[in-house]
């Protein structure tokens, strides 16, 4: 089994995700809301929802009591081996009642399970199911909440994941295609990584990084493509680098201009990624004029131009 060969690799705790959805649930409480009517076994039903608590992250899958006690999705009966994460709602607030009937009101917490998969150039969630701390004791009800409210947060909880995606980005006037190849979850960390499409086989391989909220792989292939492309940004500029002019009065002027060109030979330490060496491309340009003794009697001693 081999470790996959990467371009980048992000990795992200589920602390840092929370921090988002709380910003989400911050300033979009319409999204985490709702109102919804619909015929159940011939009895028309009213039902609306809030969640009163921001939405948080579970990395890793549920554990056999809780998978047993979910109402999973159509066609889903046995956990993924991998990739598993789970949308916990906190404190779901729950209204439903029959059309001329007594409402009825719920708020306990609520779990999303889904797995996550890179594909088609973003991060896909399969959802699995919906679980709740204490559902309704009333059969009638569960059948309600499972026909119409169960398919609503398997659908909000699907936006709120595959929201998760790497678009192509600009570093320093090159455009680098971060489409995601892999998604990988552990206890810790939920990584999003881009490159050739690996083996999965060989995700388990991989030894991410820890200790850090947040962490950024980067191959050397990569990081040499993102230098060189700075150090072009500024070549392109053709300012001089250098720019001297001097004057011994009465006795002569000197100039010299220098142009950087770019790199020569961009090297990754193999030891040490974030340690970089290259040949530096310098195209300079002098010269020496010797001021005249007596009037139209001058000359210039050295013009030169040199490429290191």
């Amino acid at each position: 089994m081999g470790t996959p060969t990467l371009d980048l690799a992000v990795g992200v705790t589920s602390a840092t995700l929370d921090r988002g959805l709380r910003q989400l649930h911050a300033g979009h409480r319409e999204l985490l809301r709702g109102d919804h009517g619909e015929v159940v076994s011939g009895i028309r039903y009213s039902l609306g929802w809030d969640l009163r608590e921001p939405p948080r992250i579970s990395l890793g899958a549920p554990d056999p009591a809780r998978w047993d006690k979910t109402w999973k999705q159509a066609g889903v009966s046995t956990l993924p081996s991998s990739g598993v994460v789970q949308l916990v709602l906190p404190s779901l607030w729950l209204r439903w009642a029959p059309e001329g009937g007594t409402s009825r009101e719920l708020s306990c917490s609520v779990a999303v399970s889904a797995r996550l998969l890179a594909v088609d150039g973003g991060v896909r969630a399969d959802l699995l199911g919906v679980w709740m701390e204490t559902p309704p004791t009333d059969r009638n009800d569960r059948t309600v909440l499972k026909r119409v409210l169960v398919p609503r947060l398997l659908k909000r909880g699907g936006e709120l994941l595959k929201a998760l995606r790497l678009p192509a980005q600009q570093f320093l006037g090159e455009s680098v295609d971060l489409t995601p190849v892999l998604v990988d979850v552990t206890d810790r960390y939920l990584v999003v990584a881009t490159g050739p499409r690996p083996d999965p086989a060989s995700v388990s391989a991989v030894d991410w990084p820890t200790g850090k909220e947040v962490f950024c792989l980067v191959a050397p292939a990569l990081l040499k493509r993102i230098v060189n492309a700075a150090a072009q940004q500024e070549a392109d500029k053709h300012e001089p680098v250098v720019d001297v002019d001097e004057t011994l009065p009465g006795v002569l002027r000197a100039t010299l201009k220098a142009y950087f060109r770019g790199l020569k030979d961009l090297r990754v330490d193999a030891h040490s990624p974030t340690r970089l060496t290259a040949g530096v491309d310098i195209a300079w340009k002098g010269g020496v004029t010797l001021f005249p003794i007596a009037p139209g009697e001058g000359c210039a001693l050295v013009e030169a131009t040199q490429n290191m």
